[in-house]
């Protein structure tokens, strides 16, 4: 791939990750949402650490084991349980709204502990991205509880401090190797916690044909496929580059939503889309790239 494949890569990556809120809110009316986790990552790792196996990448040695657990247990496993448990004692609107603060904290972690450095036009269209994905989101109401806050900022934090521990791996190793090994952990765990779940809120999975397909693009598509593009992308450039595209993602979701949910167009959605594609419009512009002292 060229040098700023990276360019396409997160783009496509955030938009898939858009996509998963709409397939998502389908198949979890029938099975409980950590369930659905553990599927995402069992079916993921059985199919990437297939794929490591034939291609016979090289494994992560003893000494990188320890910096793999944590990606699998704080990156895969924490991060997303926290998330869904910050959705189910909130809402979705407020764990999104936390969500898409992800790109000041994935950026702020990566100058401090990789010493990457963000331009001034980085900065700009980061926080202008940022804006327009808050506007997009709109008011998040006030059905919250203290635990529910507390988990999304939880999912937020743990998340965007583990992209470094993803970064310093995918420069070591292949990136299907790191992240099939990270969604293998994250199935052992996920399993345990699922049935627990399930044991004492009483939902159980409901089996139905017409979900085989959106639970197969969740897990394939929304799993295997988008983290490896992004771990693909970390390798190949900054953390802070990578964040700037996060806030792509609600605004994929909206899309989805308007198109296939019939859901209402407002003109938060508007305002907020135009901040987000004139920051990425911004950040991919050529010209002289100022240092921030400069």
């Amino acid at each position: 791939m060229k040098k700023n494949g990276y360019q396409i890569l997160l783009p496509v990556t955030v938009m898939i990750w858009g996509s998963l809120y709409v397939a998502g809110r389908a198949v979890m009316e029938h099975m409980p949402a950590l369930f659905l986790l553990f599927l995402r990552f069992s079916v993921s790792a059985v199919l990437l650490l297939g794929l490591a196996g034939a291609k016979k990448i090289e494994k992560i040695r003893r000494e990188d084991r320890w910096e793999m657990f944590l990606v699998g247990f704080l990156g895969y496993f924490l991060s997303n349980a926290a998330l869904l448990l910050g959705i189910q004692y909130s809402n979705a609107s407020f764990a999104s709204l936390i969500n898409a603060m992800s790109p000041i904290f994935i950026s702020i972690f990566a100058v401090l502990l990789l010493g990457e450095k963000m331009d001034k036009r980085d900065i700009i269209s980061l926080l202008i991205a940022v804006a327009g994905a808050v506007i997009i989101i709109g008011n998040p109401g006030d059905s919250y509880s203290v635990f529910g806050i507390l988990s999304s900022i939880v999912s937020l934090i743990v998340w965007s401090y583990t992209m470094i521990h993803i970064k310093k791996l995918t420069a070591k190793y292949d990136p299907v190797m790191v992240t099939g090994c990270g969604m293998g952990i994250a199935a052992v765990l996920s399993l345990p916690a699922s049935l627990l779940y399930m044991k004492v809120s009483g939902e159980a999975v409901e089996m139905r044909t017409d979900l085989i397909l959106p639970v197969l693009y969740i897990c394939v598509i929304c799993t295997a496929v988008s983290h490896v593009m992004w771990n693909y992308a970390l390798k190949r450039t900054d953390a802070t580059k990578c964040a700037a595209y996060y806030p792509i993602q609600p605004l994929t979701s909206m899309v989805l939503g308007i198109l296939l949910l019939h859901e209402h167009i407002s003109m938060n959605f508007i305002l907020g889309a135009v901040l987000v594609l004139a920051a990425m419009a911004i950040h991919a512009s050529p010209g002289h790239r100022f240092s921030p002292g400069s």
